[in-house]
Protein backbone atom coordinates (compact mmCIF):
# COMPACT_ATOMS: atom_id res chain seq x y z
CA UNK A 1 0.00 0.00 0.00
CA UNK A 2 2.80 2.36 0.92
CA UNK A 3 4.67 1.47 -2.29
CA UNK A 4 1.54 2.17 -4.41
CA UNK A 5 1.15 5.62 -2.85
CA UNK A 6 4.82 6.36 -3.47
CA UNK A 7 4.53 5.32 -7.13
CA UNK A 8 1.36 7.41 -7.52
CA UNK A 9 3.09 10.44 -5.97
CA UNK A 10 6.14 10.08 -8.23
CA UNK A 11 3.88 9.59 -11.27
CA UNK A 12 1.95 12.82 -10.55
CA UNK A 13 5.19 14.75 -10.14
CA UNK A 14 6.62 13.31 -13.36
CA UNK A 15 3.60 14.02 -15.53
CA UNK A 16 3.21 17.44 -13.96
CA UNK A 17 6.78 18.15 -14.92
CA UNK A 18 6.20 16.91 -18.46
CA UNK A 19 3.23 19.26 -18.87
CA UNK A 20 5.26 22.23 -17.63
CA UNK A 21 8.19 21.11 -19.77
CA UNK A 22 6.07 21.10 -22.94
CA UNK A 23 4.36 24.33 -21.98
CA UNK A 24 7.73 26.05 -21.49
CA UNK A 25 8.95 24.92 -24.91
CA UNK A 26 5.70 25.88 -26.68
CA UNK A 27 5.79 29.35 -25.07
CA UNK A 28 9.41 29.71 -26.12
CA UNK A 29 8.61 28.85 -29.77
CA UNK A 30 5.71 31.31 -29.89
CA UNK A 31 7.82 34.09 -28.37
CA UNK A 32 10.75 33.27 -30.67
CA UNK A 33 8.66 33.38 -33.86
CA UNK A 34 6.85 36.52 -32.78
CA UNK A 35 10.14 38.27 -32.05
CA UNK A 36 11.54 37.28 -35.47
CA UNK A 37 8.48 38.73 -37.23
CA UNK A 38 8.72 41.95 -35.21
CA UNK A 39 12.46 42.48 -35.72
CA UNK A 40 12.32 41.55 -39.42
CA UNK A 41 9.48 44.02 -39.93
CA UNK A 42 11.56 46.75 -38.30
CA UNK A 43 14.50 45.96 -40.60
CA UNK A 44 12.27 46.03 -43.70
CA UNK A 45 10.93 49.45 -42.71
CA UNK A 46 14.49 50.61 -42.04
CA UNK A 47 15.62 49.39 -45.47
CA UNK A 48 12.74 51.21 -47.15
CA UNK A 49 13.53 54.45 -45.32
CA UNK A 50 17.26 54.17 -46.12
CA UNK A 51 16.54 53.72 -49.85
CA UNK A 52 13.39 55.84 -50.09
CA UNK A 53 15.14 58.61 -52.00
CA UNK A 54 16.39 56.35 -54.79
CA UNK A 55 13.12 54.39 -54.82
CA UNK A 56 11.26 57.61 -55.60
CA UNK A 57 13.87 58.92 -58.07
CA UNK A 58 14.30 55.66 -60.02
CA UNK A 59 12.56 55.43 -63.38
CA UNK A 60 12.79 51.65 -63.49
CA UNK A 61 9.70 49.46 -63.06
CA UNK A 62 8.46 49.30 -59.47
CA UNK A 63 8.73 45.51 -59.35
CA UNK A 64 12.52 45.92 -58.95
CA UNK A 65 11.87 47.57 -55.58
CA UNK A 66 9.57 44.76 -54.45
CA UNK A 67 12.04 42.10 -55.59
CA UNK A 68 14.91 43.88 -53.85
CA UNK A 69 12.99 43.88 -50.56
CA UNK A 70 11.83 40.29 -51.05
CA UNK A 71 15.35 38.98 -51.71
CA UNK A 72 16.64 40.93 -48.69
CA UNK A 73 14.23 39.32 -46.20
CA UNK A 74 16.13 36.00 -45.71
CA UNK A 75 19.28 37.94 -44.82
CA UNK A 76 17.31 39.99 -42.30
CA UNK A 77 15.73 36.87 -40.77
CA UNK A 78 19.09 35.15 -40.32
CA UNK A 79 20.54 38.34 -38.85
CA UNK A 80 17.80 38.67 -36.18
CA UNK A 81 17.64 34.97 -35.19
CA UNK A 82 20.30 35.24 -32.42
CA UNK A 83 18.59 38.28 -30.90
CA UNK A 84 15.18 36.58 -31.09
CA UNK A 85 16.59 33.43 -29.47
CA UNK A 86 18.19 35.41 -26.66
CA UNK A 87 15.02 37.36 -25.86
CA UNK A 88 12.68 34.35 -26.15
CA UNK A 89 14.77 32.13 -23.87
CA UNK A 90 15.40 34.84 -21.30
CA UNK A 91 11.76 35.96 -21.30
CA UNK A 92 10.14 32.52 -21.06
CA UNK A 93 12.56 31.16 -18.46
CA UNK A 94 12.23 34.45 -16.57
CA UNK A 95 8.43 34.14 -16.57
CA UNK A 96 8.66 30.58 -15.23
CA UNK A 97 11.09 31.74 -12.58
CA UNK A 98 9.02 34.70 -11.41
CA UNK A 99 5.83 32.57 -11.37
CA UNK A 100 7.58 29.88 -9.27
CA UNK A 101 6.96 27.28 -11.97
CA UNK A 102 10.66 26.49 -12.09
CA UNK A 103 10.49 25.81 -8.36
CA UNK A 104 7.66 23.33 -8.97
CA UNK A 105 9.66 21.54 -11.63
CA UNK A 106 12.75 21.30 -9.44
CA UNK A 107 10.58 20.13 -6.53
CA UNK A 108 9.59 17.20 -8.72
CA UNK A 109 13.26 16.17 -8.65
CA UNK A 110 14.16 17.53 -12.09
CA UNK A 111 17.21 19.78 -12.43
CA UNK A 112 17.11 23.17 -14.13
CA UNK A 113 19.42 22.05 -16.93
CA UNK A 114 17.24 19.03 -17.63
CA UNK A 115 14.27 21.38 -17.90
CA UNK A 116 15.91 23.74 -20.40
CA UNK A 117 17.66 20.97 -22.33
CA UNK A 118 15.10 21.23 -25.21
CA UNK A 119 15.95 24.93 -25.49
CA UNK A 120 19.66 24.13 -25.70
CA UNK A 121 18.98 21.51 -28.37
CA UNK A 122 16.87 24.00 -30.29
CA UNK A 123 19.72 26.53 -30.07
CA UNK A 124 22.06 23.90 -31.54
CA UNK A 125 19.61 23.21 -34.37
CA UNK A 126 19.34 26.94 -35.09
CA UNK A 127 23.14 27.12 -35.21
CA UNK A 128 23.12 24.51 -38.00
CA UNK A 129 20.10 26.13 -39.68
CA UNK A 130 21.74 29.56 -39.80
CA UNK A 131 25.01 28.02 -41.02
CA UNK A 132 23.50 26.10 -43.93
CA UNK A 133 20.84 28.65 -44.88
CA UNK A 134 23.45 31.43 -44.92
CA UNK A 135 25.79 29.40 -47.09
CA UNK A 136 23.34 27.94 -49.59
CA UNK A 137 20.32 30.27 -49.59
CA UNK A 138 21.01 33.73 -48.19
CA UNK A 139 24.21 34.41 -50.14
CA UNK A 140 22.54 33.52 -53.43
CA UNK A 141 19.59 35.77 -52.63
CA UNK A 142 21.99 38.55 -51.61
CA UNK A 143 23.33 38.41 -55.15
CA UNK A 144 19.81 38.75 -56.58
CA UNK A 145 19.05 41.61 -54.19
CA UNK A 146 22.25 43.39 -55.30
CA UNK A 147 21.22 43.00 -58.94
CA UNK A 148 17.78 44.48 -58.29
CA UNK A 149 19.38 47.33 -56.34
CA UNK A 150 21.74 48.04 -59.25
CA UNK A 151 18.75 48.17 -61.60
CA UNK A 152 17.07 50.70 -59.30
CA UNK A 153 20.26 52.81 -59.23
CA UNK A 154 20.53 52.72 -63.03
CA UNK A 155 17.00 54.08 -63.13
CA UNK A 156 18.26 57.03 -61.11
CA UNK A 157 21.09 57.55 -63.59
CA UNK A 158 23.88 56.48 -61.22
CA UNK A 159 26.85 54.62 -62.66
CA UNK A 160 27.16 51.33 -60.78
CA UNK A 161 29.72 49.58 -62.99
CA UNK A 162 32.64 51.99 -62.50
CA UNK A 163 35.89 51.16 -60.73
CA UNK A 164 37.61 54.17 -59.24
CA UNK A 165 41.35 54.35 -58.56
CA UNK A 166 42.46 50.76 -58.86
CA UNK A 167 46.05 49.75 -58.11
CA UNK A 168 46.54 46.19 -59.32
CA UNK A 169 49.28 43.71 -60.17
CA UNK A 170 49.41 42.16 -63.64
CA UNK A 171 51.40 39.24 -65.06
CA UNK A 172 54.36 41.41 -66.05
CA UNK A 173 53.90 44.66 -64.16
CA UNK A 174 51.64 46.99 -62.19
CA UNK A 175 48.65 49.10 -63.23
CA UNK A 176 47.18 52.21 -61.69
CA UNK A 177 43.93 53.27 -63.33
CA UNK A 178 41.15 55.80 -62.72
CA UNK A 179 37.48 55.42 -63.57
CA UNK A 180 37.33 52.10 -65.38
CA UNK A 181 33.95 51.76 -67.12
CA UNK A 182 33.21 48.08 -67.72
CA UNK A 183 30.34 48.70 -70.15
CA UNK A 184 32.66 50.64 -72.48
CA UNK A 185 35.85 48.78 -71.57
CA UNK A 186 37.58 52.14 -71.13
CA UNK A 187 39.64 54.08 -68.62
CA UNK A 188 39.18 57.80 -68.08
CA UNK A 189 41.28 60.20 -66.05
CA UNK A 190 44.50 58.19 -66.08
CA UNK A 191 46.05 54.88 -67.14
CA UNK A 192 49.51 54.04 -65.80
CA UNK A 193 51.56 50.90 -66.37
CA UNK A 194 54.99 49.86 -65.09
CA UNK A 195 56.60 46.87 -66.81
CA UNK A 196 58.85 44.90 -64.43
CA UNK A 197 61.72 42.68 -65.62
CA UNK A 198 63.09 39.51 -64.01
CA UNK A 199 65.41 41.63 -61.84
CA UNK A 200 62.40 43.41 -60.35
CA UNK A 201 63.39 46.64 -62.08
CA UNK A 202 61.27 48.76 -64.39
CA UNK A 203 61.71 48.24 -68.14
CA UNK A 204 59.39 51.07 -69.05
CA UNK A 205 56.62 53.28 -67.70
CA UNK A 206 53.56 54.33 -69.66
CA UNK A 207 51.24 57.12 -68.55
CA UNK A 208 48.13 57.96 -70.55
CA UNK A 209 45.10 60.16 -70.07
CA UNK A 210 42.59 57.65 -71.47
CA UNK A 211 42.57 54.04 -72.63
CA UNK A 212 40.09 51.90 -74.56
CA UNK A 213 40.23 48.12 -74.93
CA UNK A 214 39.25 46.47 -78.22
CA UNK A 215 37.93 42.99 -77.47
CA UNK A 216 38.17 41.83 -81.10
CA UNK A 217 41.77 42.90 -81.66
CA UNK A 218 42.85 42.20 -78.06
CA UNK A 219 44.66 45.52 -77.83
CA UNK A 220 44.56 48.82 -75.96
CA UNK A 221 44.36 52.24 -77.61
CA UNK A 222 45.89 54.89 -75.36
CA UNK A 223 45.52 58.67 -75.70
CA UNK A 224 47.87 61.51 -74.66
CA UNK A 225 50.73 59.22 -73.72
CA UNK A 226 54.10 59.65 -72.05
CA UNK A 227 56.39 56.66 -72.57
CA UNK A 228 59.63 56.29 -70.60
CA UNK A 229 62.02 53.42 -71.36
CA UNK A 230 64.89 52.53 -68.98
CA UNK A 231 68.18 50.72 -69.55
CA UNK A 232 69.57 47.98 -67.30
CA UNK A 233 70.95 50.58 -64.87
CA UNK A 234 67.56 52.31 -64.56
CA UNK A 235 68.78 55.30 -66.53
CA UNK A 236 66.32 56.89 -68.93
CA UNK A 237 66.93 55.45 -72.37
CA UNK A 238 64.16 57.33 -74.13
CA UNK A 239 61.27 59.66 -73.36
CA UNK A 240 58.51 60.11 -75.94
CA UNK A 241 55.03 61.59 -76.14
CA UNK A 242 52.20 60.38 -78.35
CA UNK A 243 48.71 61.66 -78.98
CA UNK A 244 47.55 58.08 -79.57
CA UNK A 245 49.21 54.69 -79.67
CA UNK A 246 48.17 51.02 -79.63
CA UNK A 247 49.61 48.64 -77.05
CA UNK A 248 49.16 44.94 -76.31
CA UNK A 249 49.29 44.35 -72.56
CA UNK A 250 49.00 40.85 -71.01
CA UNK A 251 45.69 41.80 -69.34
CA UNK A 252 42.38 42.51 -71.06
CA UNK A 253 39.61 44.90 -70.04
CA UNK A 254 37.86 42.38 -67.79
CA UNK A 255 40.92 42.31 -65.55
CA UNK A 256 39.98 45.74 -64.15
CA UNK A 257 36.27 45.30 -63.66
CA UNK A 258 34.59 45.01 -60.31
CA UNK A 259 34.21 41.51 -58.84
CA UNK A 260 31.06 39.86 -60.12
CA UNK A 261 29.89 39.41 -56.54
CA UNK A 262 30.40 41.25 -53.31
CA UNK A 263 31.82 39.38 -50.31
CA UNK A 264 28.45 38.78 -48.67
CA UNK A 265 27.19 37.21 -51.92
CA UNK A 266 29.97 34.59 -52.16
CA UNK A 267 29.81 31.12 -50.65
CA UNK A 268 32.84 29.31 -49.22
CA UNK A 269 34.02 27.95 -52.59
CA UNK A 270 33.64 31.33 -54.31
CA UNK A 271 35.51 33.10 -51.52
CA UNK A 272 38.37 30.60 -51.88
CA UNK A 273 38.47 31.14 -55.64
CA UNK A 274 38.43 34.93 -55.28
CA UNK A 275 41.30 34.67 -52.78
CA UNK A 276 43.38 32.89 -55.42
CA UNK A 277 42.53 35.58 -57.98
CA UNK A 278 43.52 38.36 -55.61
CA UNK A 279 46.77 36.64 -54.75
CA UNK A 280 47.60 36.56 -58.45
CA UNK A 281 46.76 40.24 -58.82
CA UNK A 282 48.66 41.25 -55.69
CA UNK A 283 45.51 42.60 -54.03
CA UNK A 284 44.98 42.18 -50.25
CA UNK A 285 42.55 39.37 -49.46
CA UNK A 286 42.29 39.47 -45.66
CA UNK A 287 38.63 40.44 -45.88
CA UNK A 288 37.90 37.26 -47.85
CA UNK A 289 39.77 35.08 -45.34
CA UNK A 290 37.86 36.73 -42.49
CA UNK A 291 34.53 36.13 -44.25
CA UNK A 292 35.35 32.42 -44.74
CA UNK A 293 35.82 31.98 -40.99
CA UNK A 294 32.70 34.06 -40.29
CA UNK A 295 30.57 31.57 -42.22
CA UNK A 296 31.15 29.06 -39.41
CA UNK A 297 31.82 31.32 -36.41
CA UNK A 298 28.89 33.74 -36.47
CA UNK A 299 26.08 31.10 -36.44
CA UNK A 300 27.58 29.71 -33.22
CA UNK A 301 26.11 32.77 -31.54
CA UNK A 302 22.70 31.03 -31.67
CA UNK A 303 23.80 28.39 -29.15
CA UNK A 304 25.75 30.84 -27.00
CA UNK A 305 22.84 33.26 -26.46
CA UNK A 306 20.48 30.40 -25.57
CA UNK A 307 22.81 29.22 -22.80
CA UNK A 308 23.40 32.71 -21.42
CA UNK A 309 19.72 33.65 -21.78
CA UNK A 310 18.49 30.56 -19.93
CA UNK A 311 20.82 31.10 -16.97
CA UNK A 312 20.06 34.84 -16.83
CA UNK A 313 16.32 34.13 -17.04
CA UNK A 314 16.49 31.74 -14.10
CA UNK A 315 17.54 34.64 -11.86
CA UNK A 316 14.83 37.00 -13.11
CA UNK A 317 12.40 37.58 -10.26
CA UNK A 318 10.17 40.40 -11.46
CA UNK A 319 9.28 42.16 -14.74
CA UNK A 320 10.58 39.34 -16.94
CA UNK A 321 9.78 41.26 -20.12
CA UNK A 322 11.77 44.38 -19.22
CA UNK A 323 14.64 42.38 -17.73
CA UNK A 324 14.81 40.06 -20.76
CA UNK A 325 14.83 42.98 -23.18
CA UNK A 326 17.61 44.69 -21.25
CA UNK A 327 19.73 41.55 -20.98
CA UNK A 328 19.24 40.78 -24.69
CA UNK A 329 20.28 44.27 -25.78
CA UNK A 330 23.36 44.26 -23.57
CA UNK A 331 24.59 40.75 -24.51
CA UNK A 332 23.89 41.06 -28.26
CA UNK A 333 25.34 44.57 -28.41
CA UNK A 334 28.55 43.55 -26.61
CA UNK A 335 28.82 40.46 -28.82
CA UNK A 336 28.55 42.46 -32.04
CA UNK A 337 30.95 45.14 -30.78
CA UNK A 338 33.60 42.53 -30.01
CA UNK A 339 32.86 40.65 -33.22
CA UNK A 340 33.02 43.80 -35.40
CA UNK A 341 36.24 44.92 -33.73
CA UNK A 342 37.79 41.50 -34.32
CA UNK A 343 36.73 41.49 -37.97
CA UNK A 344 38.22 44.93 -38.48
CA UNK A 345 41.54 43.84 -36.98
CA UNK A 346 41.55 40.74 -39.19
CA UNK A 347 40.65 42.62 -42.38
CA UNK A 348 43.44 45.13 -41.76
CA UNK A 349 46.02 42.40 -41.11
CA UNK A 350 46.55 43.22 -37.42
CA UNK A 351 45.44 39.73 -36.35
CA UNK A 352 45.29 36.43 -38.24
CA UNK A 353 41.77 35.93 -39.70
CA UNK A 354 41.09 32.83 -37.58
CA UNK A 355 41.92 34.59 -34.31
CA UNK A 356 40.09 37.80 -35.22
CA UNK A 357 36.85 35.94 -35.99
CA UNK A 358 36.84 33.06 -33.50
CA UNK A 359 38.07 35.05 -30.47
CA UNK A 360 34.61 36.51 -29.78
CA UNK A 361 32.93 33.11 -29.99
CA UNK A 362 35.62 31.60 -27.74
CA UNK A 363 35.21 34.43 -25.22
CA UNK A 364 31.43 34.04 -24.98
CA UNK A 365 31.65 30.24 -24.90
CA UNK A 366 34.01 30.65 -21.97
CA UNK A 367 31.49 32.98 -20.34
CA UNK A 368 28.72 30.42 -20.90
CA UNK A 369 30.80 27.68 -19.28
CA UNK A 370 31.66 29.99 -16.37
CA UNK A 371 27.97 30.76 -15.76
CA UNK A 372 27.14 27.06 -16.00
CA UNK A 373 29.69 26.20 -13.33
CA UNK A 374 29.15 29.31 -11.22
CA UNK A 375 25.42 28.97 -10.64
CA UNK A 376 24.18 25.76 -9.06
CA UNK A 377 20.83 25.41 -10.77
Amino acid sequence: MVEEKAVEKISKRYFGFRLLDRYLFSEFIKTFLGTIVLLTGILIISSVMDNLKIFIASKEASYHIYLFLLYSIPKMVVWVIPSALMFAVCFVVGQFSSNKELVSIMAAGVSFYRTVRPLFLFGGLMWLFVLFSSEFVVRSLNSLAAYEHSMILKGVGTKTDLVYQLHIKGKEGFYYVYWYDDTRKSVRGGFNYVKINNKNLADYVISAQNAVYDEKKKEWTLEKIEEIIFDESMNIKSFKKYEEKVYKFPEDGNYFKKPIKQIEEMNFAELTEEMSVRKGKGIPYNDLAVERHSIFALPLMCLIVVIIGAIAGAYTKKSAGVASLGITIIVVLIYYIFYSAGRSLGENGVLPPSISVWSTSALFLGLSYFLYKKFNL
